[in-house]
This record gives structure tokens, C-alpha cells and sequence, in this order.
């Protein structure tokens, strides 16, 4: 405590004037005492304002909650089970047709010729074949 009244400290010089302006000057307590007055009730009417503020604000926000709430409820969103199970059921029959495509397609390509070569024969590369690349295509643009 003498640390803020020795005179060897800038602001104990500050609060010893301070104090004894405030003892011998009436005037001066009276100003003092109406800024002191302003500051507080300038501090009340700012909490005031800010407890407005902060009602508002959560009557807003209550407010808007309560439409969000409503919305919802009158919402009809679809079964995501149902819309599931109808996309998983689409997708198995355009599998089976798919499929039953290839099948129909390739199931006499890879069965024996009538006009059979012998073992002698050279070997037929199939890559090269026109009518494999054709089905291949065919069955590539129907998947698409």
C-alpha cells in the first residue's frame, strides 16, 4: 500500500493529488461525483440495451426454431428403405438382362463348329475375329 502513495512512484504521485484535490476543492466533488453518477448510469442503460438485445435474439431464434420444427413435420420425405430396395431391384433385373443377353450372344460362339478342324489345323486367334468385337460392342452400348 505506500508503494501507491510514495512519492517516488508516477502514480502515487497521481492518486495522492488526486485525493487531496478531492478533500479540499468542493467543486471538484461535485464534478466528481456527477461523472461517477453519468458513468454508472451510462453502464446500466448499455446492460439494459444489451439484455434487449440478447431477448430479441432468442425470441428470434425460438421463433425460427419453431418454423424449422414445423416444416419438418410437414415434410414428406421419401422412404429411403422403399426408394433403396426399388433402386437394389432395378439394378438385379437390368443385371439378369444383361445377362441373359451375353448368354444369348456368346452361348453358341464358345460351343463346337459342325465343320470341327483337326489338332493339325493352325490356331484361329479370336481377338482378330470381326464378329467377337461386334458382340463386344453390342453388349458394351447396352450396359451404357
Amino acid at each position: 500500500m505506500k508503494r501507491f502513495f510514495s512519492l517516488s512512484n508516477p502514480l502515487g504521485i497521481v492518486i495522492t493529488a488526486a485525493t487531496l484535490i478531492l478533500t479540499v476543492s468542493p467543486e471538484a466533488r461535485r464534478g466528481t461525483k456527477k461523472l461517477l453518477v453519468k458513468g454508472v448510469g451510462s453502464a446500466l442503460a448499455l446492460g439494459d440495451q444489451i439484455k434487449h438485445l440478447t431477448t430479441g435474439a432468442r425470441l428470434q431464434l425460438s421463433s425460427l426454431m419453431e418454423e424449422a420444427k414445423h416444416e419438418k413435420e410437414t415434410m414428406e420425405l421419401p422412404n429411403m428403405k422403399d426408394a433403396m430396395m426399388e433402386m437394389t431391384e432395378r439394378g438385379m433385373e437390368k443385371s439378369k438382362e444383361t445377362i441373359h443377353q451375353a448368354k444369348a450372344t456368346f452361348g453358341s460362339m464358345f460351343s463346337e463348329p459342325n465343320d470341327s478342324h483337326s489338332m493339325d489345323s493352325s490356331p484361329i486367334n479370336v481377338m482378330n475375329d470381326h464378329s467377337l468385337k461386334q458382340k463386344m460392342s453390342e453388349i458394351e452400348n447396352q450396359l451404357h
